[in-house]
């Protein structure tokens, strides 16, 4: 099956100083070694900033941090959990509340992956599951319904919750395959299983795609 990655992102809630995050503090105290920006924000903007260098965005605003990488091709050398073990590192005081990892991907729609993705028992099954939270996005109408997505969630997996979000377009499906440590506020343990998580989290997401076309 051809996968096409969109982006692998770390997204954290929590409260953040936008003003802090410039690209000398990012190159120099965080010691990210990340060249000159390629496109950023206005500084006069205090509550927000955006600075992008080559394929890697930093996005913080007062109550969300993100960091992007795009032009993936192997996402196993993906770099965005170091680079915010490194940032919080720096700032570790930052109250989180949760911290979740994205692949996002586009893949050719099939009949068969379309079936396999719509039906929550193939959830259920690949991660060996007991119970799952399902959101149908279908069209519907007299006499027919066209299933358009779906959201998917499954608590507990190695300690930590997926969240799947399937949606139908023209002719791909765009695939949001997550992990996510909650409820950091009660129990920071979850944040370091979630960062020391990825290199599984990815095998997972490939086993995933490799259950599919079984």
């Amino acid at each position: 099956m051809k996968i096409a990655y969109n982006y692998v992102n770390i997204v954290a809630l929590g409260n953040f100083n936008p003003a802090i995050v410039t690209p000398d503090f990012l190159n120099i105290d965080c010691e990210l070694k990340l060249g000159e920006p390629t496109d950023q924000s206005p500084s006069i903007i205090p509550v927000h900033r955006h600075i992008q260098f080559k394929n890697r965005i930093f996005d913080v605003d007062m109550d969300v941090l993100k960091i992007s990488e795009t032009g993936i091709e192997d996402i196993n050398k993906a770099t965005i959990t170091d680079f915010f073990s490194v940032f919080y590192e720096r700032l570790p005081y930052t109250p989180l509340r949760a911290v979740g990892v994205n692949i996002n991907c586009n893949l050719t729609i099939t009949e068969i992956l379309i079936d396999k993705l719509s039906k929550p028992q193939t959830y259920l099954k690949f991660l060996n599951a007991k119970e799952i939270v399902t959101t149908e996005k279908s069209l519907q109408t007299i006499t027919d319904k066209n299933w358009m997505g779906s959201n998917y969630q499954v608590n507990n997996v190695h300690g930590l919750t997926r969240l799947i979000k399937i949606d139908r377009k023209k002719d791909i499906i765009k695939l949001n395959y997550n992990y996510e440590a909650s409820n950091l506020e009660k129990d920071k343990k979850r944040l370091k299983l979630l960062l020391n998580e990825y290199k599984r989290f990815c095998n997972e997401f490939l086993s995933f795609i490799k259950f599919l076309e079984e």
